[in-house]
């Protein structure tokens, strides 16, 4: 049976922590993954003015962090000054991530330049990786690695290249389908073989022609095929909503009424046409970022039922 924390990047709804809490609470919800808040990313606060000036609204809305969507590891390989910074931006999330007891931050395994060959970045990889570690030495965080598309880890094979040579209690993976399928990998063959190192889930499909991001269900990421697996693991943690809005939500009137766009962008004009028919929705309809992310969040909702009722 699953049990789940279902939780969310709620600034994909609204950047405005106050909507994104006001949000949260009318869904019955009671985890956020910060990502950005009130205009400012969550690695950008120092610890004291988080302290200062978030926590106390959290607190207040009841609100607790499931992980910290951070975009540390989010800089090229070899970025010596942009790693640095993360450092530092690093330590002070563990101070954040302990104020908000909360045992996850989200971390990725740096960008390489397209057409370059990532084993020949392994072992800078690896070495600054390792800073990540010695960062988090000491605390209870558990640094969860991203299989975000254009890093080094961004296919299940070098995932667990990362994993086992860290093999560190600290060093744990997120799944996110919809990187798999951006990155030509086959989702559920991916599944197979990290789940044993898995602890946490992103909620994100993709339709795998276009690669553009679908609400959980319509795409090509087979979740009820991986949530039938989960249920019979036992599974009990967290999955966060990433539907990426924006692009559907705002993108589609311009892609569909801009003359000569629609030929120019014909992969996101069929993907969004696909998508209204999935949902009812006409050309002209309007379609907000709130309708994609409640969308997600029912179709998640749906799915976890299904699965946990037979």
């Amino acid at each position: 049976m699953l049990k789940v924390n279902i939780s969310g990047f709620y600034d994909e709804y609204n950047g405005s922590l106050d909507k994104q809490l006001e949000l949260i609470n009318k869904l019955g919800e009671k985890y956020l993954c910060p990502r950005n808040l009130d205009g400012r990313n969550i690695a950008d606060f120092t610890a004291e003015e988080f302290i200062r000036d978030i926590k106390p609204r959290l607190d207040a809305a009841g609100v607790k962090f499931s992980s910290i969507g951070s975009p540390i590891g989010k800089v090229h390989v070899e970025d010596d000054e942009g790693y640095q910074k993360q450092l530092g931006q690093l330590k002070e999330l563990v101070k954040i991530a302990e104020a908000m007891e909360c045992d996850y931050i989200r971390i990725f395994s740096f960008f390489i330049k397209k057409g370059e060959n990532p084993a020949d970045y392994r072992d800078a990889v690896i070495e600054k990786m390792q800073g990540f570690l010695n960062a988090v030495e000491g605390s209870k965080v558990i640094l969860l690695h991203e299989n975000e598309k254009h890093i080094y880890g961004d296919t299940d094979d070098r995932c667990l290249d990362l994993y086992h040579t860290f093999n560190n209690e600290q060093f744990k993976l997120i799944y996110d389908a919809s990187n798999y399928i951006q990155c030509d990998v086959d989702p559920v063959a991916a599944f197979h073989k990290v789940k044993d190192y898995t602890v946490y889930y992103h909620i994100k499909d993709c339709d795998r022609d276009s690669k553009i991001e679908y609400p959980v269900g319509l795409g090509d990421g087979k979740y009820r095929e991986l949530f039938e697996e989960l249920s019979q693991r036992n599974y009990q943690g967290f999955m966060t909503m990433e539907p990426h809005t924006m692009k559907y939500a705002l993108l589609r009137k311009i892609v569909y009424f801009t003359p000569f766009v629609p030929f120019i962008l014909k992969k996101y004009y069929n993907s969004f046409r696909k998508l209204d028919r999935l949902l009812g929705k006409k050309m002209i309809d309007k379609v907000s970022r709130q309708d994609v992310f409640l969308l997600q969040y029912e179709n998640l909702k749906k799915l976890i039922g299904e699965v946990n009722n037979g």
